[in-house]
């Protein structure tokens, strides 16, 4: 429920103003400017109407105030003087709107419902560009590698032109987020960022989204609905993969750049755009225009300044520092109590070939951090399985055989599997190295089990690790969690 301030020194309206507010929203009263700021500083408010013409401070002067403490919140001003003067400065310091006494009933609900809403609406953007600020922190790109700085050079000098730029990087090397790192240096920055997933779009709904329709364009068009480029205005649009757009839509994408300006679906009327045009992609869309998947046309102008974002891979100096970043963004919301990995299990890191980039380096720190939060430090050993290769894991020790318990004499029609059998030296022609690895962990956990009676805690010391990888180890061989003796 809303809550609404009425600031009115006339106890006659103030009183009808509540009985129009009060059945459904909160409704505070105040009979001067200095009591509506105590209210202000005391409670909540969605939305005030003000007087005009109050003793001592006006309802004017009470705005200004308003404004210069709580600009977001939509102000409505009620006045039986009509003067153009008062409906011009009370506009301009930021009013929404003017009602005139004798108010209709009906007008001011509509006049106040639209408020509320515009009030909503801005809340919520201002939640979405937070949000947005977190997963796309453009001023914390972490990276010096000369191949990294060169490329985000060459995209800060195209920020301040309006040439169109064309981002290509493998997956995971954050295209987007160079993206919009283009449009928060330029002059557009207080412009919108509208971003395009051109694989997430189905080919019949993609002119509709970029260009909008109009009112009964198809037989669902019940109302008119903005596309993409109306969205955008002066901004940036920023077109992900357009590598996976099709050859219809890069004809009507290529006149759009070419003459800016665009037809809504079932229009009639052009409409002019100015956005800035960026697009990325992970293909080469060179090879792309030589097979006849993508218009030679559009890559030349989509790509005026080509910007390449170098894999992780190329860029290994800067594991400790994306580390360190992610271990600063990610440990808290984790509750993790880890302040650094050692100088080994960096050097793990950086031999990895990372083909997801610092999208996958980003997702196994995370995973280390639910996992292994609470050590402070993080060794090799508390690394994901990938980053162990099979001549650097150390011996297990091995574990003398469990003296079998008197039992009754073996059913020689059913012989039992001999689990103590010395583990062959090498595995069959058809096992890979995986199937041999796994049978011989699977083989010496079981036994170890068998030996400590089901006690996780002391098979985990006999083999020489800890129970949370003893855990993991028999999850990953199936081997079942037997309750402990």
């Amino acid at each position: 429920m809303a809550k609404l301030l009425i600031v009115d020194d006339e106890r006659g309206s103030r009183e009808a103003l509540r009985q129009v507010f009060g059945r459904d929203h909160g409704v505070l009263l105040a009979t001067s400017a200095a009591e509506a700021l105590d209210l202000l500083a005391r409670e909540p408010v969605d939305l005030a109407l003000l007087d005009v013409m109050m003793p001592g401070q006006s309802g004017l002067d009470l705005l200004r105030q308003m404004q210069a403490s709580r600009p977001a919140m939509p102000v409505i001003m009620i006045s039986a003087a009509t003067a153009v003067s008062s409906v011009v400065e009370a506009m301009r310091l930021g009013a929404v709107d003017f009602v005139a006494k004798p108010f209709d009933v009906d007008n001011l609900r509509h006049v106040v419902r639209r408020a509320l809403e515009t009030g909503r609406l801005h809340r919520q953007v201002e939640v979405l560009e937070g949000e947005l600020a977190r997963a796309y922190p453009t001023q914390a790109i972490v990276g010096r590698n000369a191949g990294f700085a060169a490329a985000l050079e060459q995209i800060r000098q195209a920020a301040a032109t309006d040439a169109t730029v064309l981002i290509q990087g493998e997956s995971g090397t954050g295209k987007e987020l160079a993206a919009r790192l283009l449009h928060a240096v330029s002059p557009r920055r207080d412009e919108p960022f509208v971003a395009v997933h051109c694989a997430a779009l189905p080919e019949n709904l993609m002119e509709s989204e970029l260009f909008g329709h109009e009112k009964g364009a198809f037989t669902s068009a019940d109302r008119q609905k903005p596309g993409r480029f109306d969205l955008a205005a002066g901004g940036t649009i920023f077109f992900d993969e357009i590598g996976e757009m099709s050859l219809a839509t890069q004809v009507k994408l290529l006149r759009v750049i070419q003459e800016r300006e665009f037809m809504r679906v079932g229009g009639t009327r052009l409409i002019r755009t100015s956005a800035r045009l960026a697009s990325a992609t992970a293909r080469d869309l060179r090879q792309e225009a030589a097979a006849g998947r993508f218009r030679d046309d559009l890559y030349y102008r989509i790509g005026v300044v080509p910007v390449r974002l170098p894999p992780l891979r190329e860029r290994r100096d800067d594991i400790p520092l994306l580390v360190s970043h992610f271990l600063a963004e990610l440990g808290p919301a984790i509750h993790a109590a880890t302040r650094e990995f050692n100088a080994e299990a960096l050097d793990r890191l950086a031999s990895y070939r990372w083909p997801g980039n610092v999208r996958e380096l980003r997702n196994v720190i995370e995973r280390v951090l639910v996992l292994h939060g609470r050590e402070a430090v993080i060794s090799p050993n508390l690394l994901p399985e990938e980053f162990h290769p099979a001549s650097s894991v150390p011996p297990v020790p091995s574990v003398p055989p469990a003296q079998p318990a008197p039992s009754a004499p073996p059913d020689t029609r059913h012989p039992a599997p001999d689990t103590h059998a010395p583990i062959p030296a090498s595995p069959p022609s058809s096992a890979t190295l995986k199937d041999a690895v796994d049978a011989c962990e699977r083989r010496l956990i079981e036994d170890a089990l068998r030996q400590c009676n089901g006690i996780q805690t002391r098979a985990a010391a006999l083999l020489g690790t800890t129970r949370r990888i003893l855990k993991y180890k028999m999850a990953k061989l199936g081997i079942a969690d037997a309750p402990e003796a």
